[in-house]
């Protein structure tokens, strides 16, 4: 029989080990050099906290250490990546925005949006009519995804979609899947880390369009290949599967002189930016990333004579650069997501002689800013009339007088306290009253509930705050509350019931019907492309219900359709930068259609600023309501010696329905000042409560510390050093009184705040 064996030195290794790898982690913790920025997550990590005798006894400084301590552990990012890979071995990784196939990153297939797809197919329609008739032949060019052309088994629907579109489209068109597929090598076509084209694929891209318009096509002979890497692409920073190969990125150069020149006034001897290439994300090397306005004039043709291009893009133009310039006398891109003048008055002034419209599948499903493209037929103006003015394509969209709004009440949902609270800063619209209600819907307007209605802080009906006010301009900011509700139809219904309703009380009133704001598609219980279609109705019937439709949504909206990360603070609601784009688009007579004829003015056509002669409107102004001034409490006095801290953040202080904003609500407290930044860029933010008793103290604290991680979660993506801000807040309490301080002296707050309550 065998010999028993020996464990005991087996188990002692192992329990060697296992003790080694317990007291190594905080060894290398306490001894590796700490990182401040996560390139792979593309995010600030979480700072050292500060311990003192406040921040351990409110609790702060446990928090902030743990989320140090998380950032910062050992193999943190190797961590992270084994639970992606656990994801992708399990099957789980399928079900997220990437996958890994063959070594490559692909993007989940895209989901067919029918409204927007047809929306912006009517768009391209009458903007290639428009055009036809002035002699412009206009060229459409969907590029499929890296899925769609690489795993063919499995339903990516791109050509489906693509085919759909070329059908019903009244333009050329490129069959860019199918040259794609017809190459030796589609593989190079696409990088594996990111959803671009390679230049490869770029190159293959034009050398198509050509083939379609029965071109001649640039030829390889004439360019050099510069390879420079590693390039990591959103796919890799998305998916943290960190053990795919990187790219590289191909600069193919063929010595023409160009000169490219963007909106900023910024020129560069080329489509090449290199010092791009010392960033984490070297895609941008192309034409310096997106830009809303890039001109590349080609200085090596020299005679003028030859035909110039308009490109209307997305990101995947930016690498079509370097080969179009080669071809036309001069290459004009626009990105809609970012252009907002007339494209007619840039065709004329820029001499465009053919135009190509780029888009990715999945950008042309739900990509809204195609809504630019539309204008009226024949309005293309006279080369000639262009040639006689200097190009200027970023003046002053055309300015309505603020006298249009006096007496006029303004009414809206949470959405619009942010435009009230521009227009008061500044002065702007100082006769019109703005009336803020989370919960309003014209659903309840038109059923006369009460208490929606704000009327000098007096809840009413529809009727009773119209005849109050004696208002003869109305306007609606509402429809969010109706959608998250109900249905369309039920939407539509409410609509024409509130026209009705405020007609019977006001038979000579002028209504003005505004698009619903953009939202995140974030587990919401309706989603952006209901917006959208809810907002096309708005517009497409305002002529037939005899409203003025005001169509702001376009400006805030973000790449994927819905509510831009620059203009909001929540994810929810519009910051302060936004009340400001609120305010001007809301003056920009080119956002209204079927405007009322008796409020048209004459403007001058080089300023786009009215004539002073132009008649204002009549109007009736009603004041708003003054606010009785408080006494000074604790709280004032706390947070006048806040103020008193050298600080350059300009704070905005919220009350009643704006609390919604915090996730709050009057109360939730006995006493409160409430203050945010001004501009939204910034995560500084102040919460100062009384409230009844110490238990409803703990309750506030708890949704305070809440509020620190969404504050942060807010600016992860997008403004790194914010969200590392926001998670060096502070929330304290202590007895009945509350404070929250997000700020670079946040500690200093919550010390004046203790010693003020007698911390």
């Amino acid at each position: 029989m065998p010999k028993n064996v020996n464990r005991k030195p087996l188990n002692i290794l192992i329990t060697a080990l296992f003790c080694a790898a317990i007291f190594a982690a905080p060894v290398l913790f306490l001894l590796l050099p700490k990182q401040r920025l996560s390139e792979r997550e593309k995010r600030v990590l979480s700072e050292k906290p500060a311990i003192s005798t406040a921040s351990v006894a409110d609790g702060s400084f446990t928090e902030k250490l743990g989320s140090y301590v998380a950032d910062h552990f050992p193999g943190r990012e190797l961590f992270t990546g084994i639970n992606a890979y656990y994801d992708l071995f399990s099957g789980r990784q399928a079900v997220k925005d990437y996958f890994l196939s063959d070594g490559r990153l692909f993007a989940r297939p895209v989901e067919t949006d029918a409204q927007v797809l047809d929306r912006n197919l009517k768009r391209i329609n009458a903007f290639s009519r428009s055009l036809n008739d002035s002699g412009i032949p206009v060229t459409l060019m969907l590029v499929p995804s890296s899925g769609a052309v690489l795993l063919p088994d499995r339903g990516y629907p791109d050509e489906a979609i693509i085919d759909e579109v070329y059908d019903r489209a009244e333009t050329g068109h490129v069959d860019l899947a199918a040259a794609f597929r017809a190459c030796a090598e589609p593989g190079t076509l696409y990088y594996r880390t990111d959803h671009h084209l390679t230049s490869e694929g770029a190159f293959e891209a034009v050398c198509a369009c050509r083939r379609a318009l029965g071109l001649p096509c640039p030829s390889r002979d004439d360019y050099t290949k510069q390879s420079c890497g590693p390039f990591y692409g959103s796919a890799y920073s998305a998916s943290a599967l960190w053990l795919t190969e990187p790219d590289s990125v191909e600069l193919w150069r063929s010595g023409t002189r160009l000169r490219v020149t963007n909106e900023t006034g910024k020129s560069n001897d080329g489509v090449f930016y290199p010092e791009r290439l010392e960033e984490w994300d070297k895609y941008t090397v192309f034409l310096d990333g997106n830009h809303s306005l890039v001109r590349i004039e080609n200085l090596s043709r020299g005679d003028g004579e030859g035909q110039n291009l308009l490109v209307i893009r997305d990101s995947f133009s930016n690498a079509l650069g370097c080969f179009l310039a080669d071809l036309y006398d001069k290459v004009v891109l626009v990105d809609l997501r970012y252009y907002r003048l007339p494209l007619t008055e840039l065709i004329a002034q820029e001499d465009i002689g053919e135009v190509l419209i780029e888009y990715s599948v999945d950008n042309f499903l739900h990509d809204a800013n195609l809504d630019f493209l539309t204008f009226e037929a024949g309005s293309l103006p006279p080369k000639a009339e262009a040639e006689q003015r200097a190009p200027n394509y970023f003046a002053p969209p055309p300015a309505l007088r603020e006298e249009m709004f006096d007496g006029a009440y303004y009414v809206g949902d949470s959405i619009i306290w942010t435009l009230g609270a521009y227009c008061t800063e500044n002065g702007k619209l100082p006769n019109t009253y703005i009336a803020t209600n989370s919960k309003l819907s014209y659903c309840d307007l038109v059923n006369l509930r009460t208490g929606h209605m704000i009327y000098k802080g007096n809840y009413s009906t529809l009727p009773a705050a119209l005849e109050k006010s004696g208002t003869k301009v109305l306007i609606s900011g509402l429809g969010c509350n109706d959608l998250a509700t109900y249905d369309l139809e039920t939407c539509e219904s409410s609509v024409l019931g509130f026209l009705a309703l405020a007609r019977e009380t006001t038979p000579d009133i002028t209504i003005f019907l505004q698009s619903v704001m953009p939202i995140h598609n974030t587990g919401r219980d309706f989603n952006q492309q209901e917006v959208d279609a809810f907002n096309a109705w708005l517009k497409d019937n305002a002529e037939a219900n005899g409203y003025c439709y005001i169509e702001l949504d376009k400006y805030f909206k973000g790449e994927n359709g819905g509510l831009s990360s620059e203009y909001t603070y929540d994810s929810t609601h519009i910051n302060s930068a936004g009340g400001r784009v609120w305010y001007e688009q809301l003056m920009n007579i080119d956002n209204y259609f079927n405007f009322p004829e008796k409020f048209c003015v004459e403007y001058d056509g080089e300023s786009g600023l009215p004539v002073e002669s132009a008649p204002a409107a009549p109007a009736e102004p009603v004041a708003p309501a003054p606010e009785t001034p408080r006494e000074e409490t604790v709280l004032d006095r706390i947070y006048a010696g806040i103020d008193a801290l050298d600080s350059d953040v300009l704070m905005m202080e919220l009350k009643g329905d704006q609390l919604s904003y915090l996730g709050l609500h009057p109360e939730d407290f006995k006493d409160g000042r409430f203050y945010v930044c001004a501009n939204g860029l910034k995560a500084d933010e102040i919460w100062l409560a009384e409230t009844e008793d110490e238990t409803a103290a703990q309750a506030l604290l708890s949704r305070a510390r809440e509020r620190i991680e969404l504050r942060a979660a807010t600016f992860d993506q997008y403004l790194p050093e914010e969200s590392a801000l926001a998670r060096r807040g502070i929330a304290a309490a202590k007895g009945r009184w509350v404070g929250l301080f997000i700020s670079e002296d946040a500690e200093k707050m919550r010390d004046i705040f203790l010693d003020a309550i007698g911390g």
